[in-house]
């Protein structure tokens, strides 16, 4: 999720096109809503967003999905604080824009196999 249209865009069809179901949507709050009313095998979602961060998103999940892998995107700068803090609340992966379509599928790989 992005709330950004063309990013969401991109990285839905990126894994539509590497044989996954995406469903792309534009706040962590539709996503929950979602998440309510289907099963999902992972979430990926921007850290800066409105209403809701990517992070808040993330504790949120673990509290009511903890077996559920999120892997946070963010287009800061390559902080080893920010990597090190997301994997401590519990992601499974942090992804830094721009990215390759290798990049993203290879760490949504990598979060699936971890699962």
């Amino acid at each position: 999720m992005d709330d950004e249209p063309a990013v969401r865009n991109l990285t839905v069809e990126i894994l539509r096109r590497s044989g996954y179901n995406p469903h792309g949507v534009p706040t962590a709050r539709h996503a929950l809503d979602l998440l309510e009313e289907e099963q999902f095998d992972l979430v990926v979602s921007d850290v800066v967003m409105p209403e809701m961060t990517g992070v808040e998103l993330l504790y949120e999940l673990g509290r009511r999905q903890p077996d559920l892998p999120v892997i946070l995107m963010t287009g800061g700068s390559k902080e080893p604080e920010r990597t090190t803090k997301a994997v401590e609340l519990g992601a499974a992966g942090l992804l830094y824009k721009p990215f390759s379509h290798a990049e993203l599928n290879e760490i949504v790989a990598s979060a699936l196999e971890s699962d």
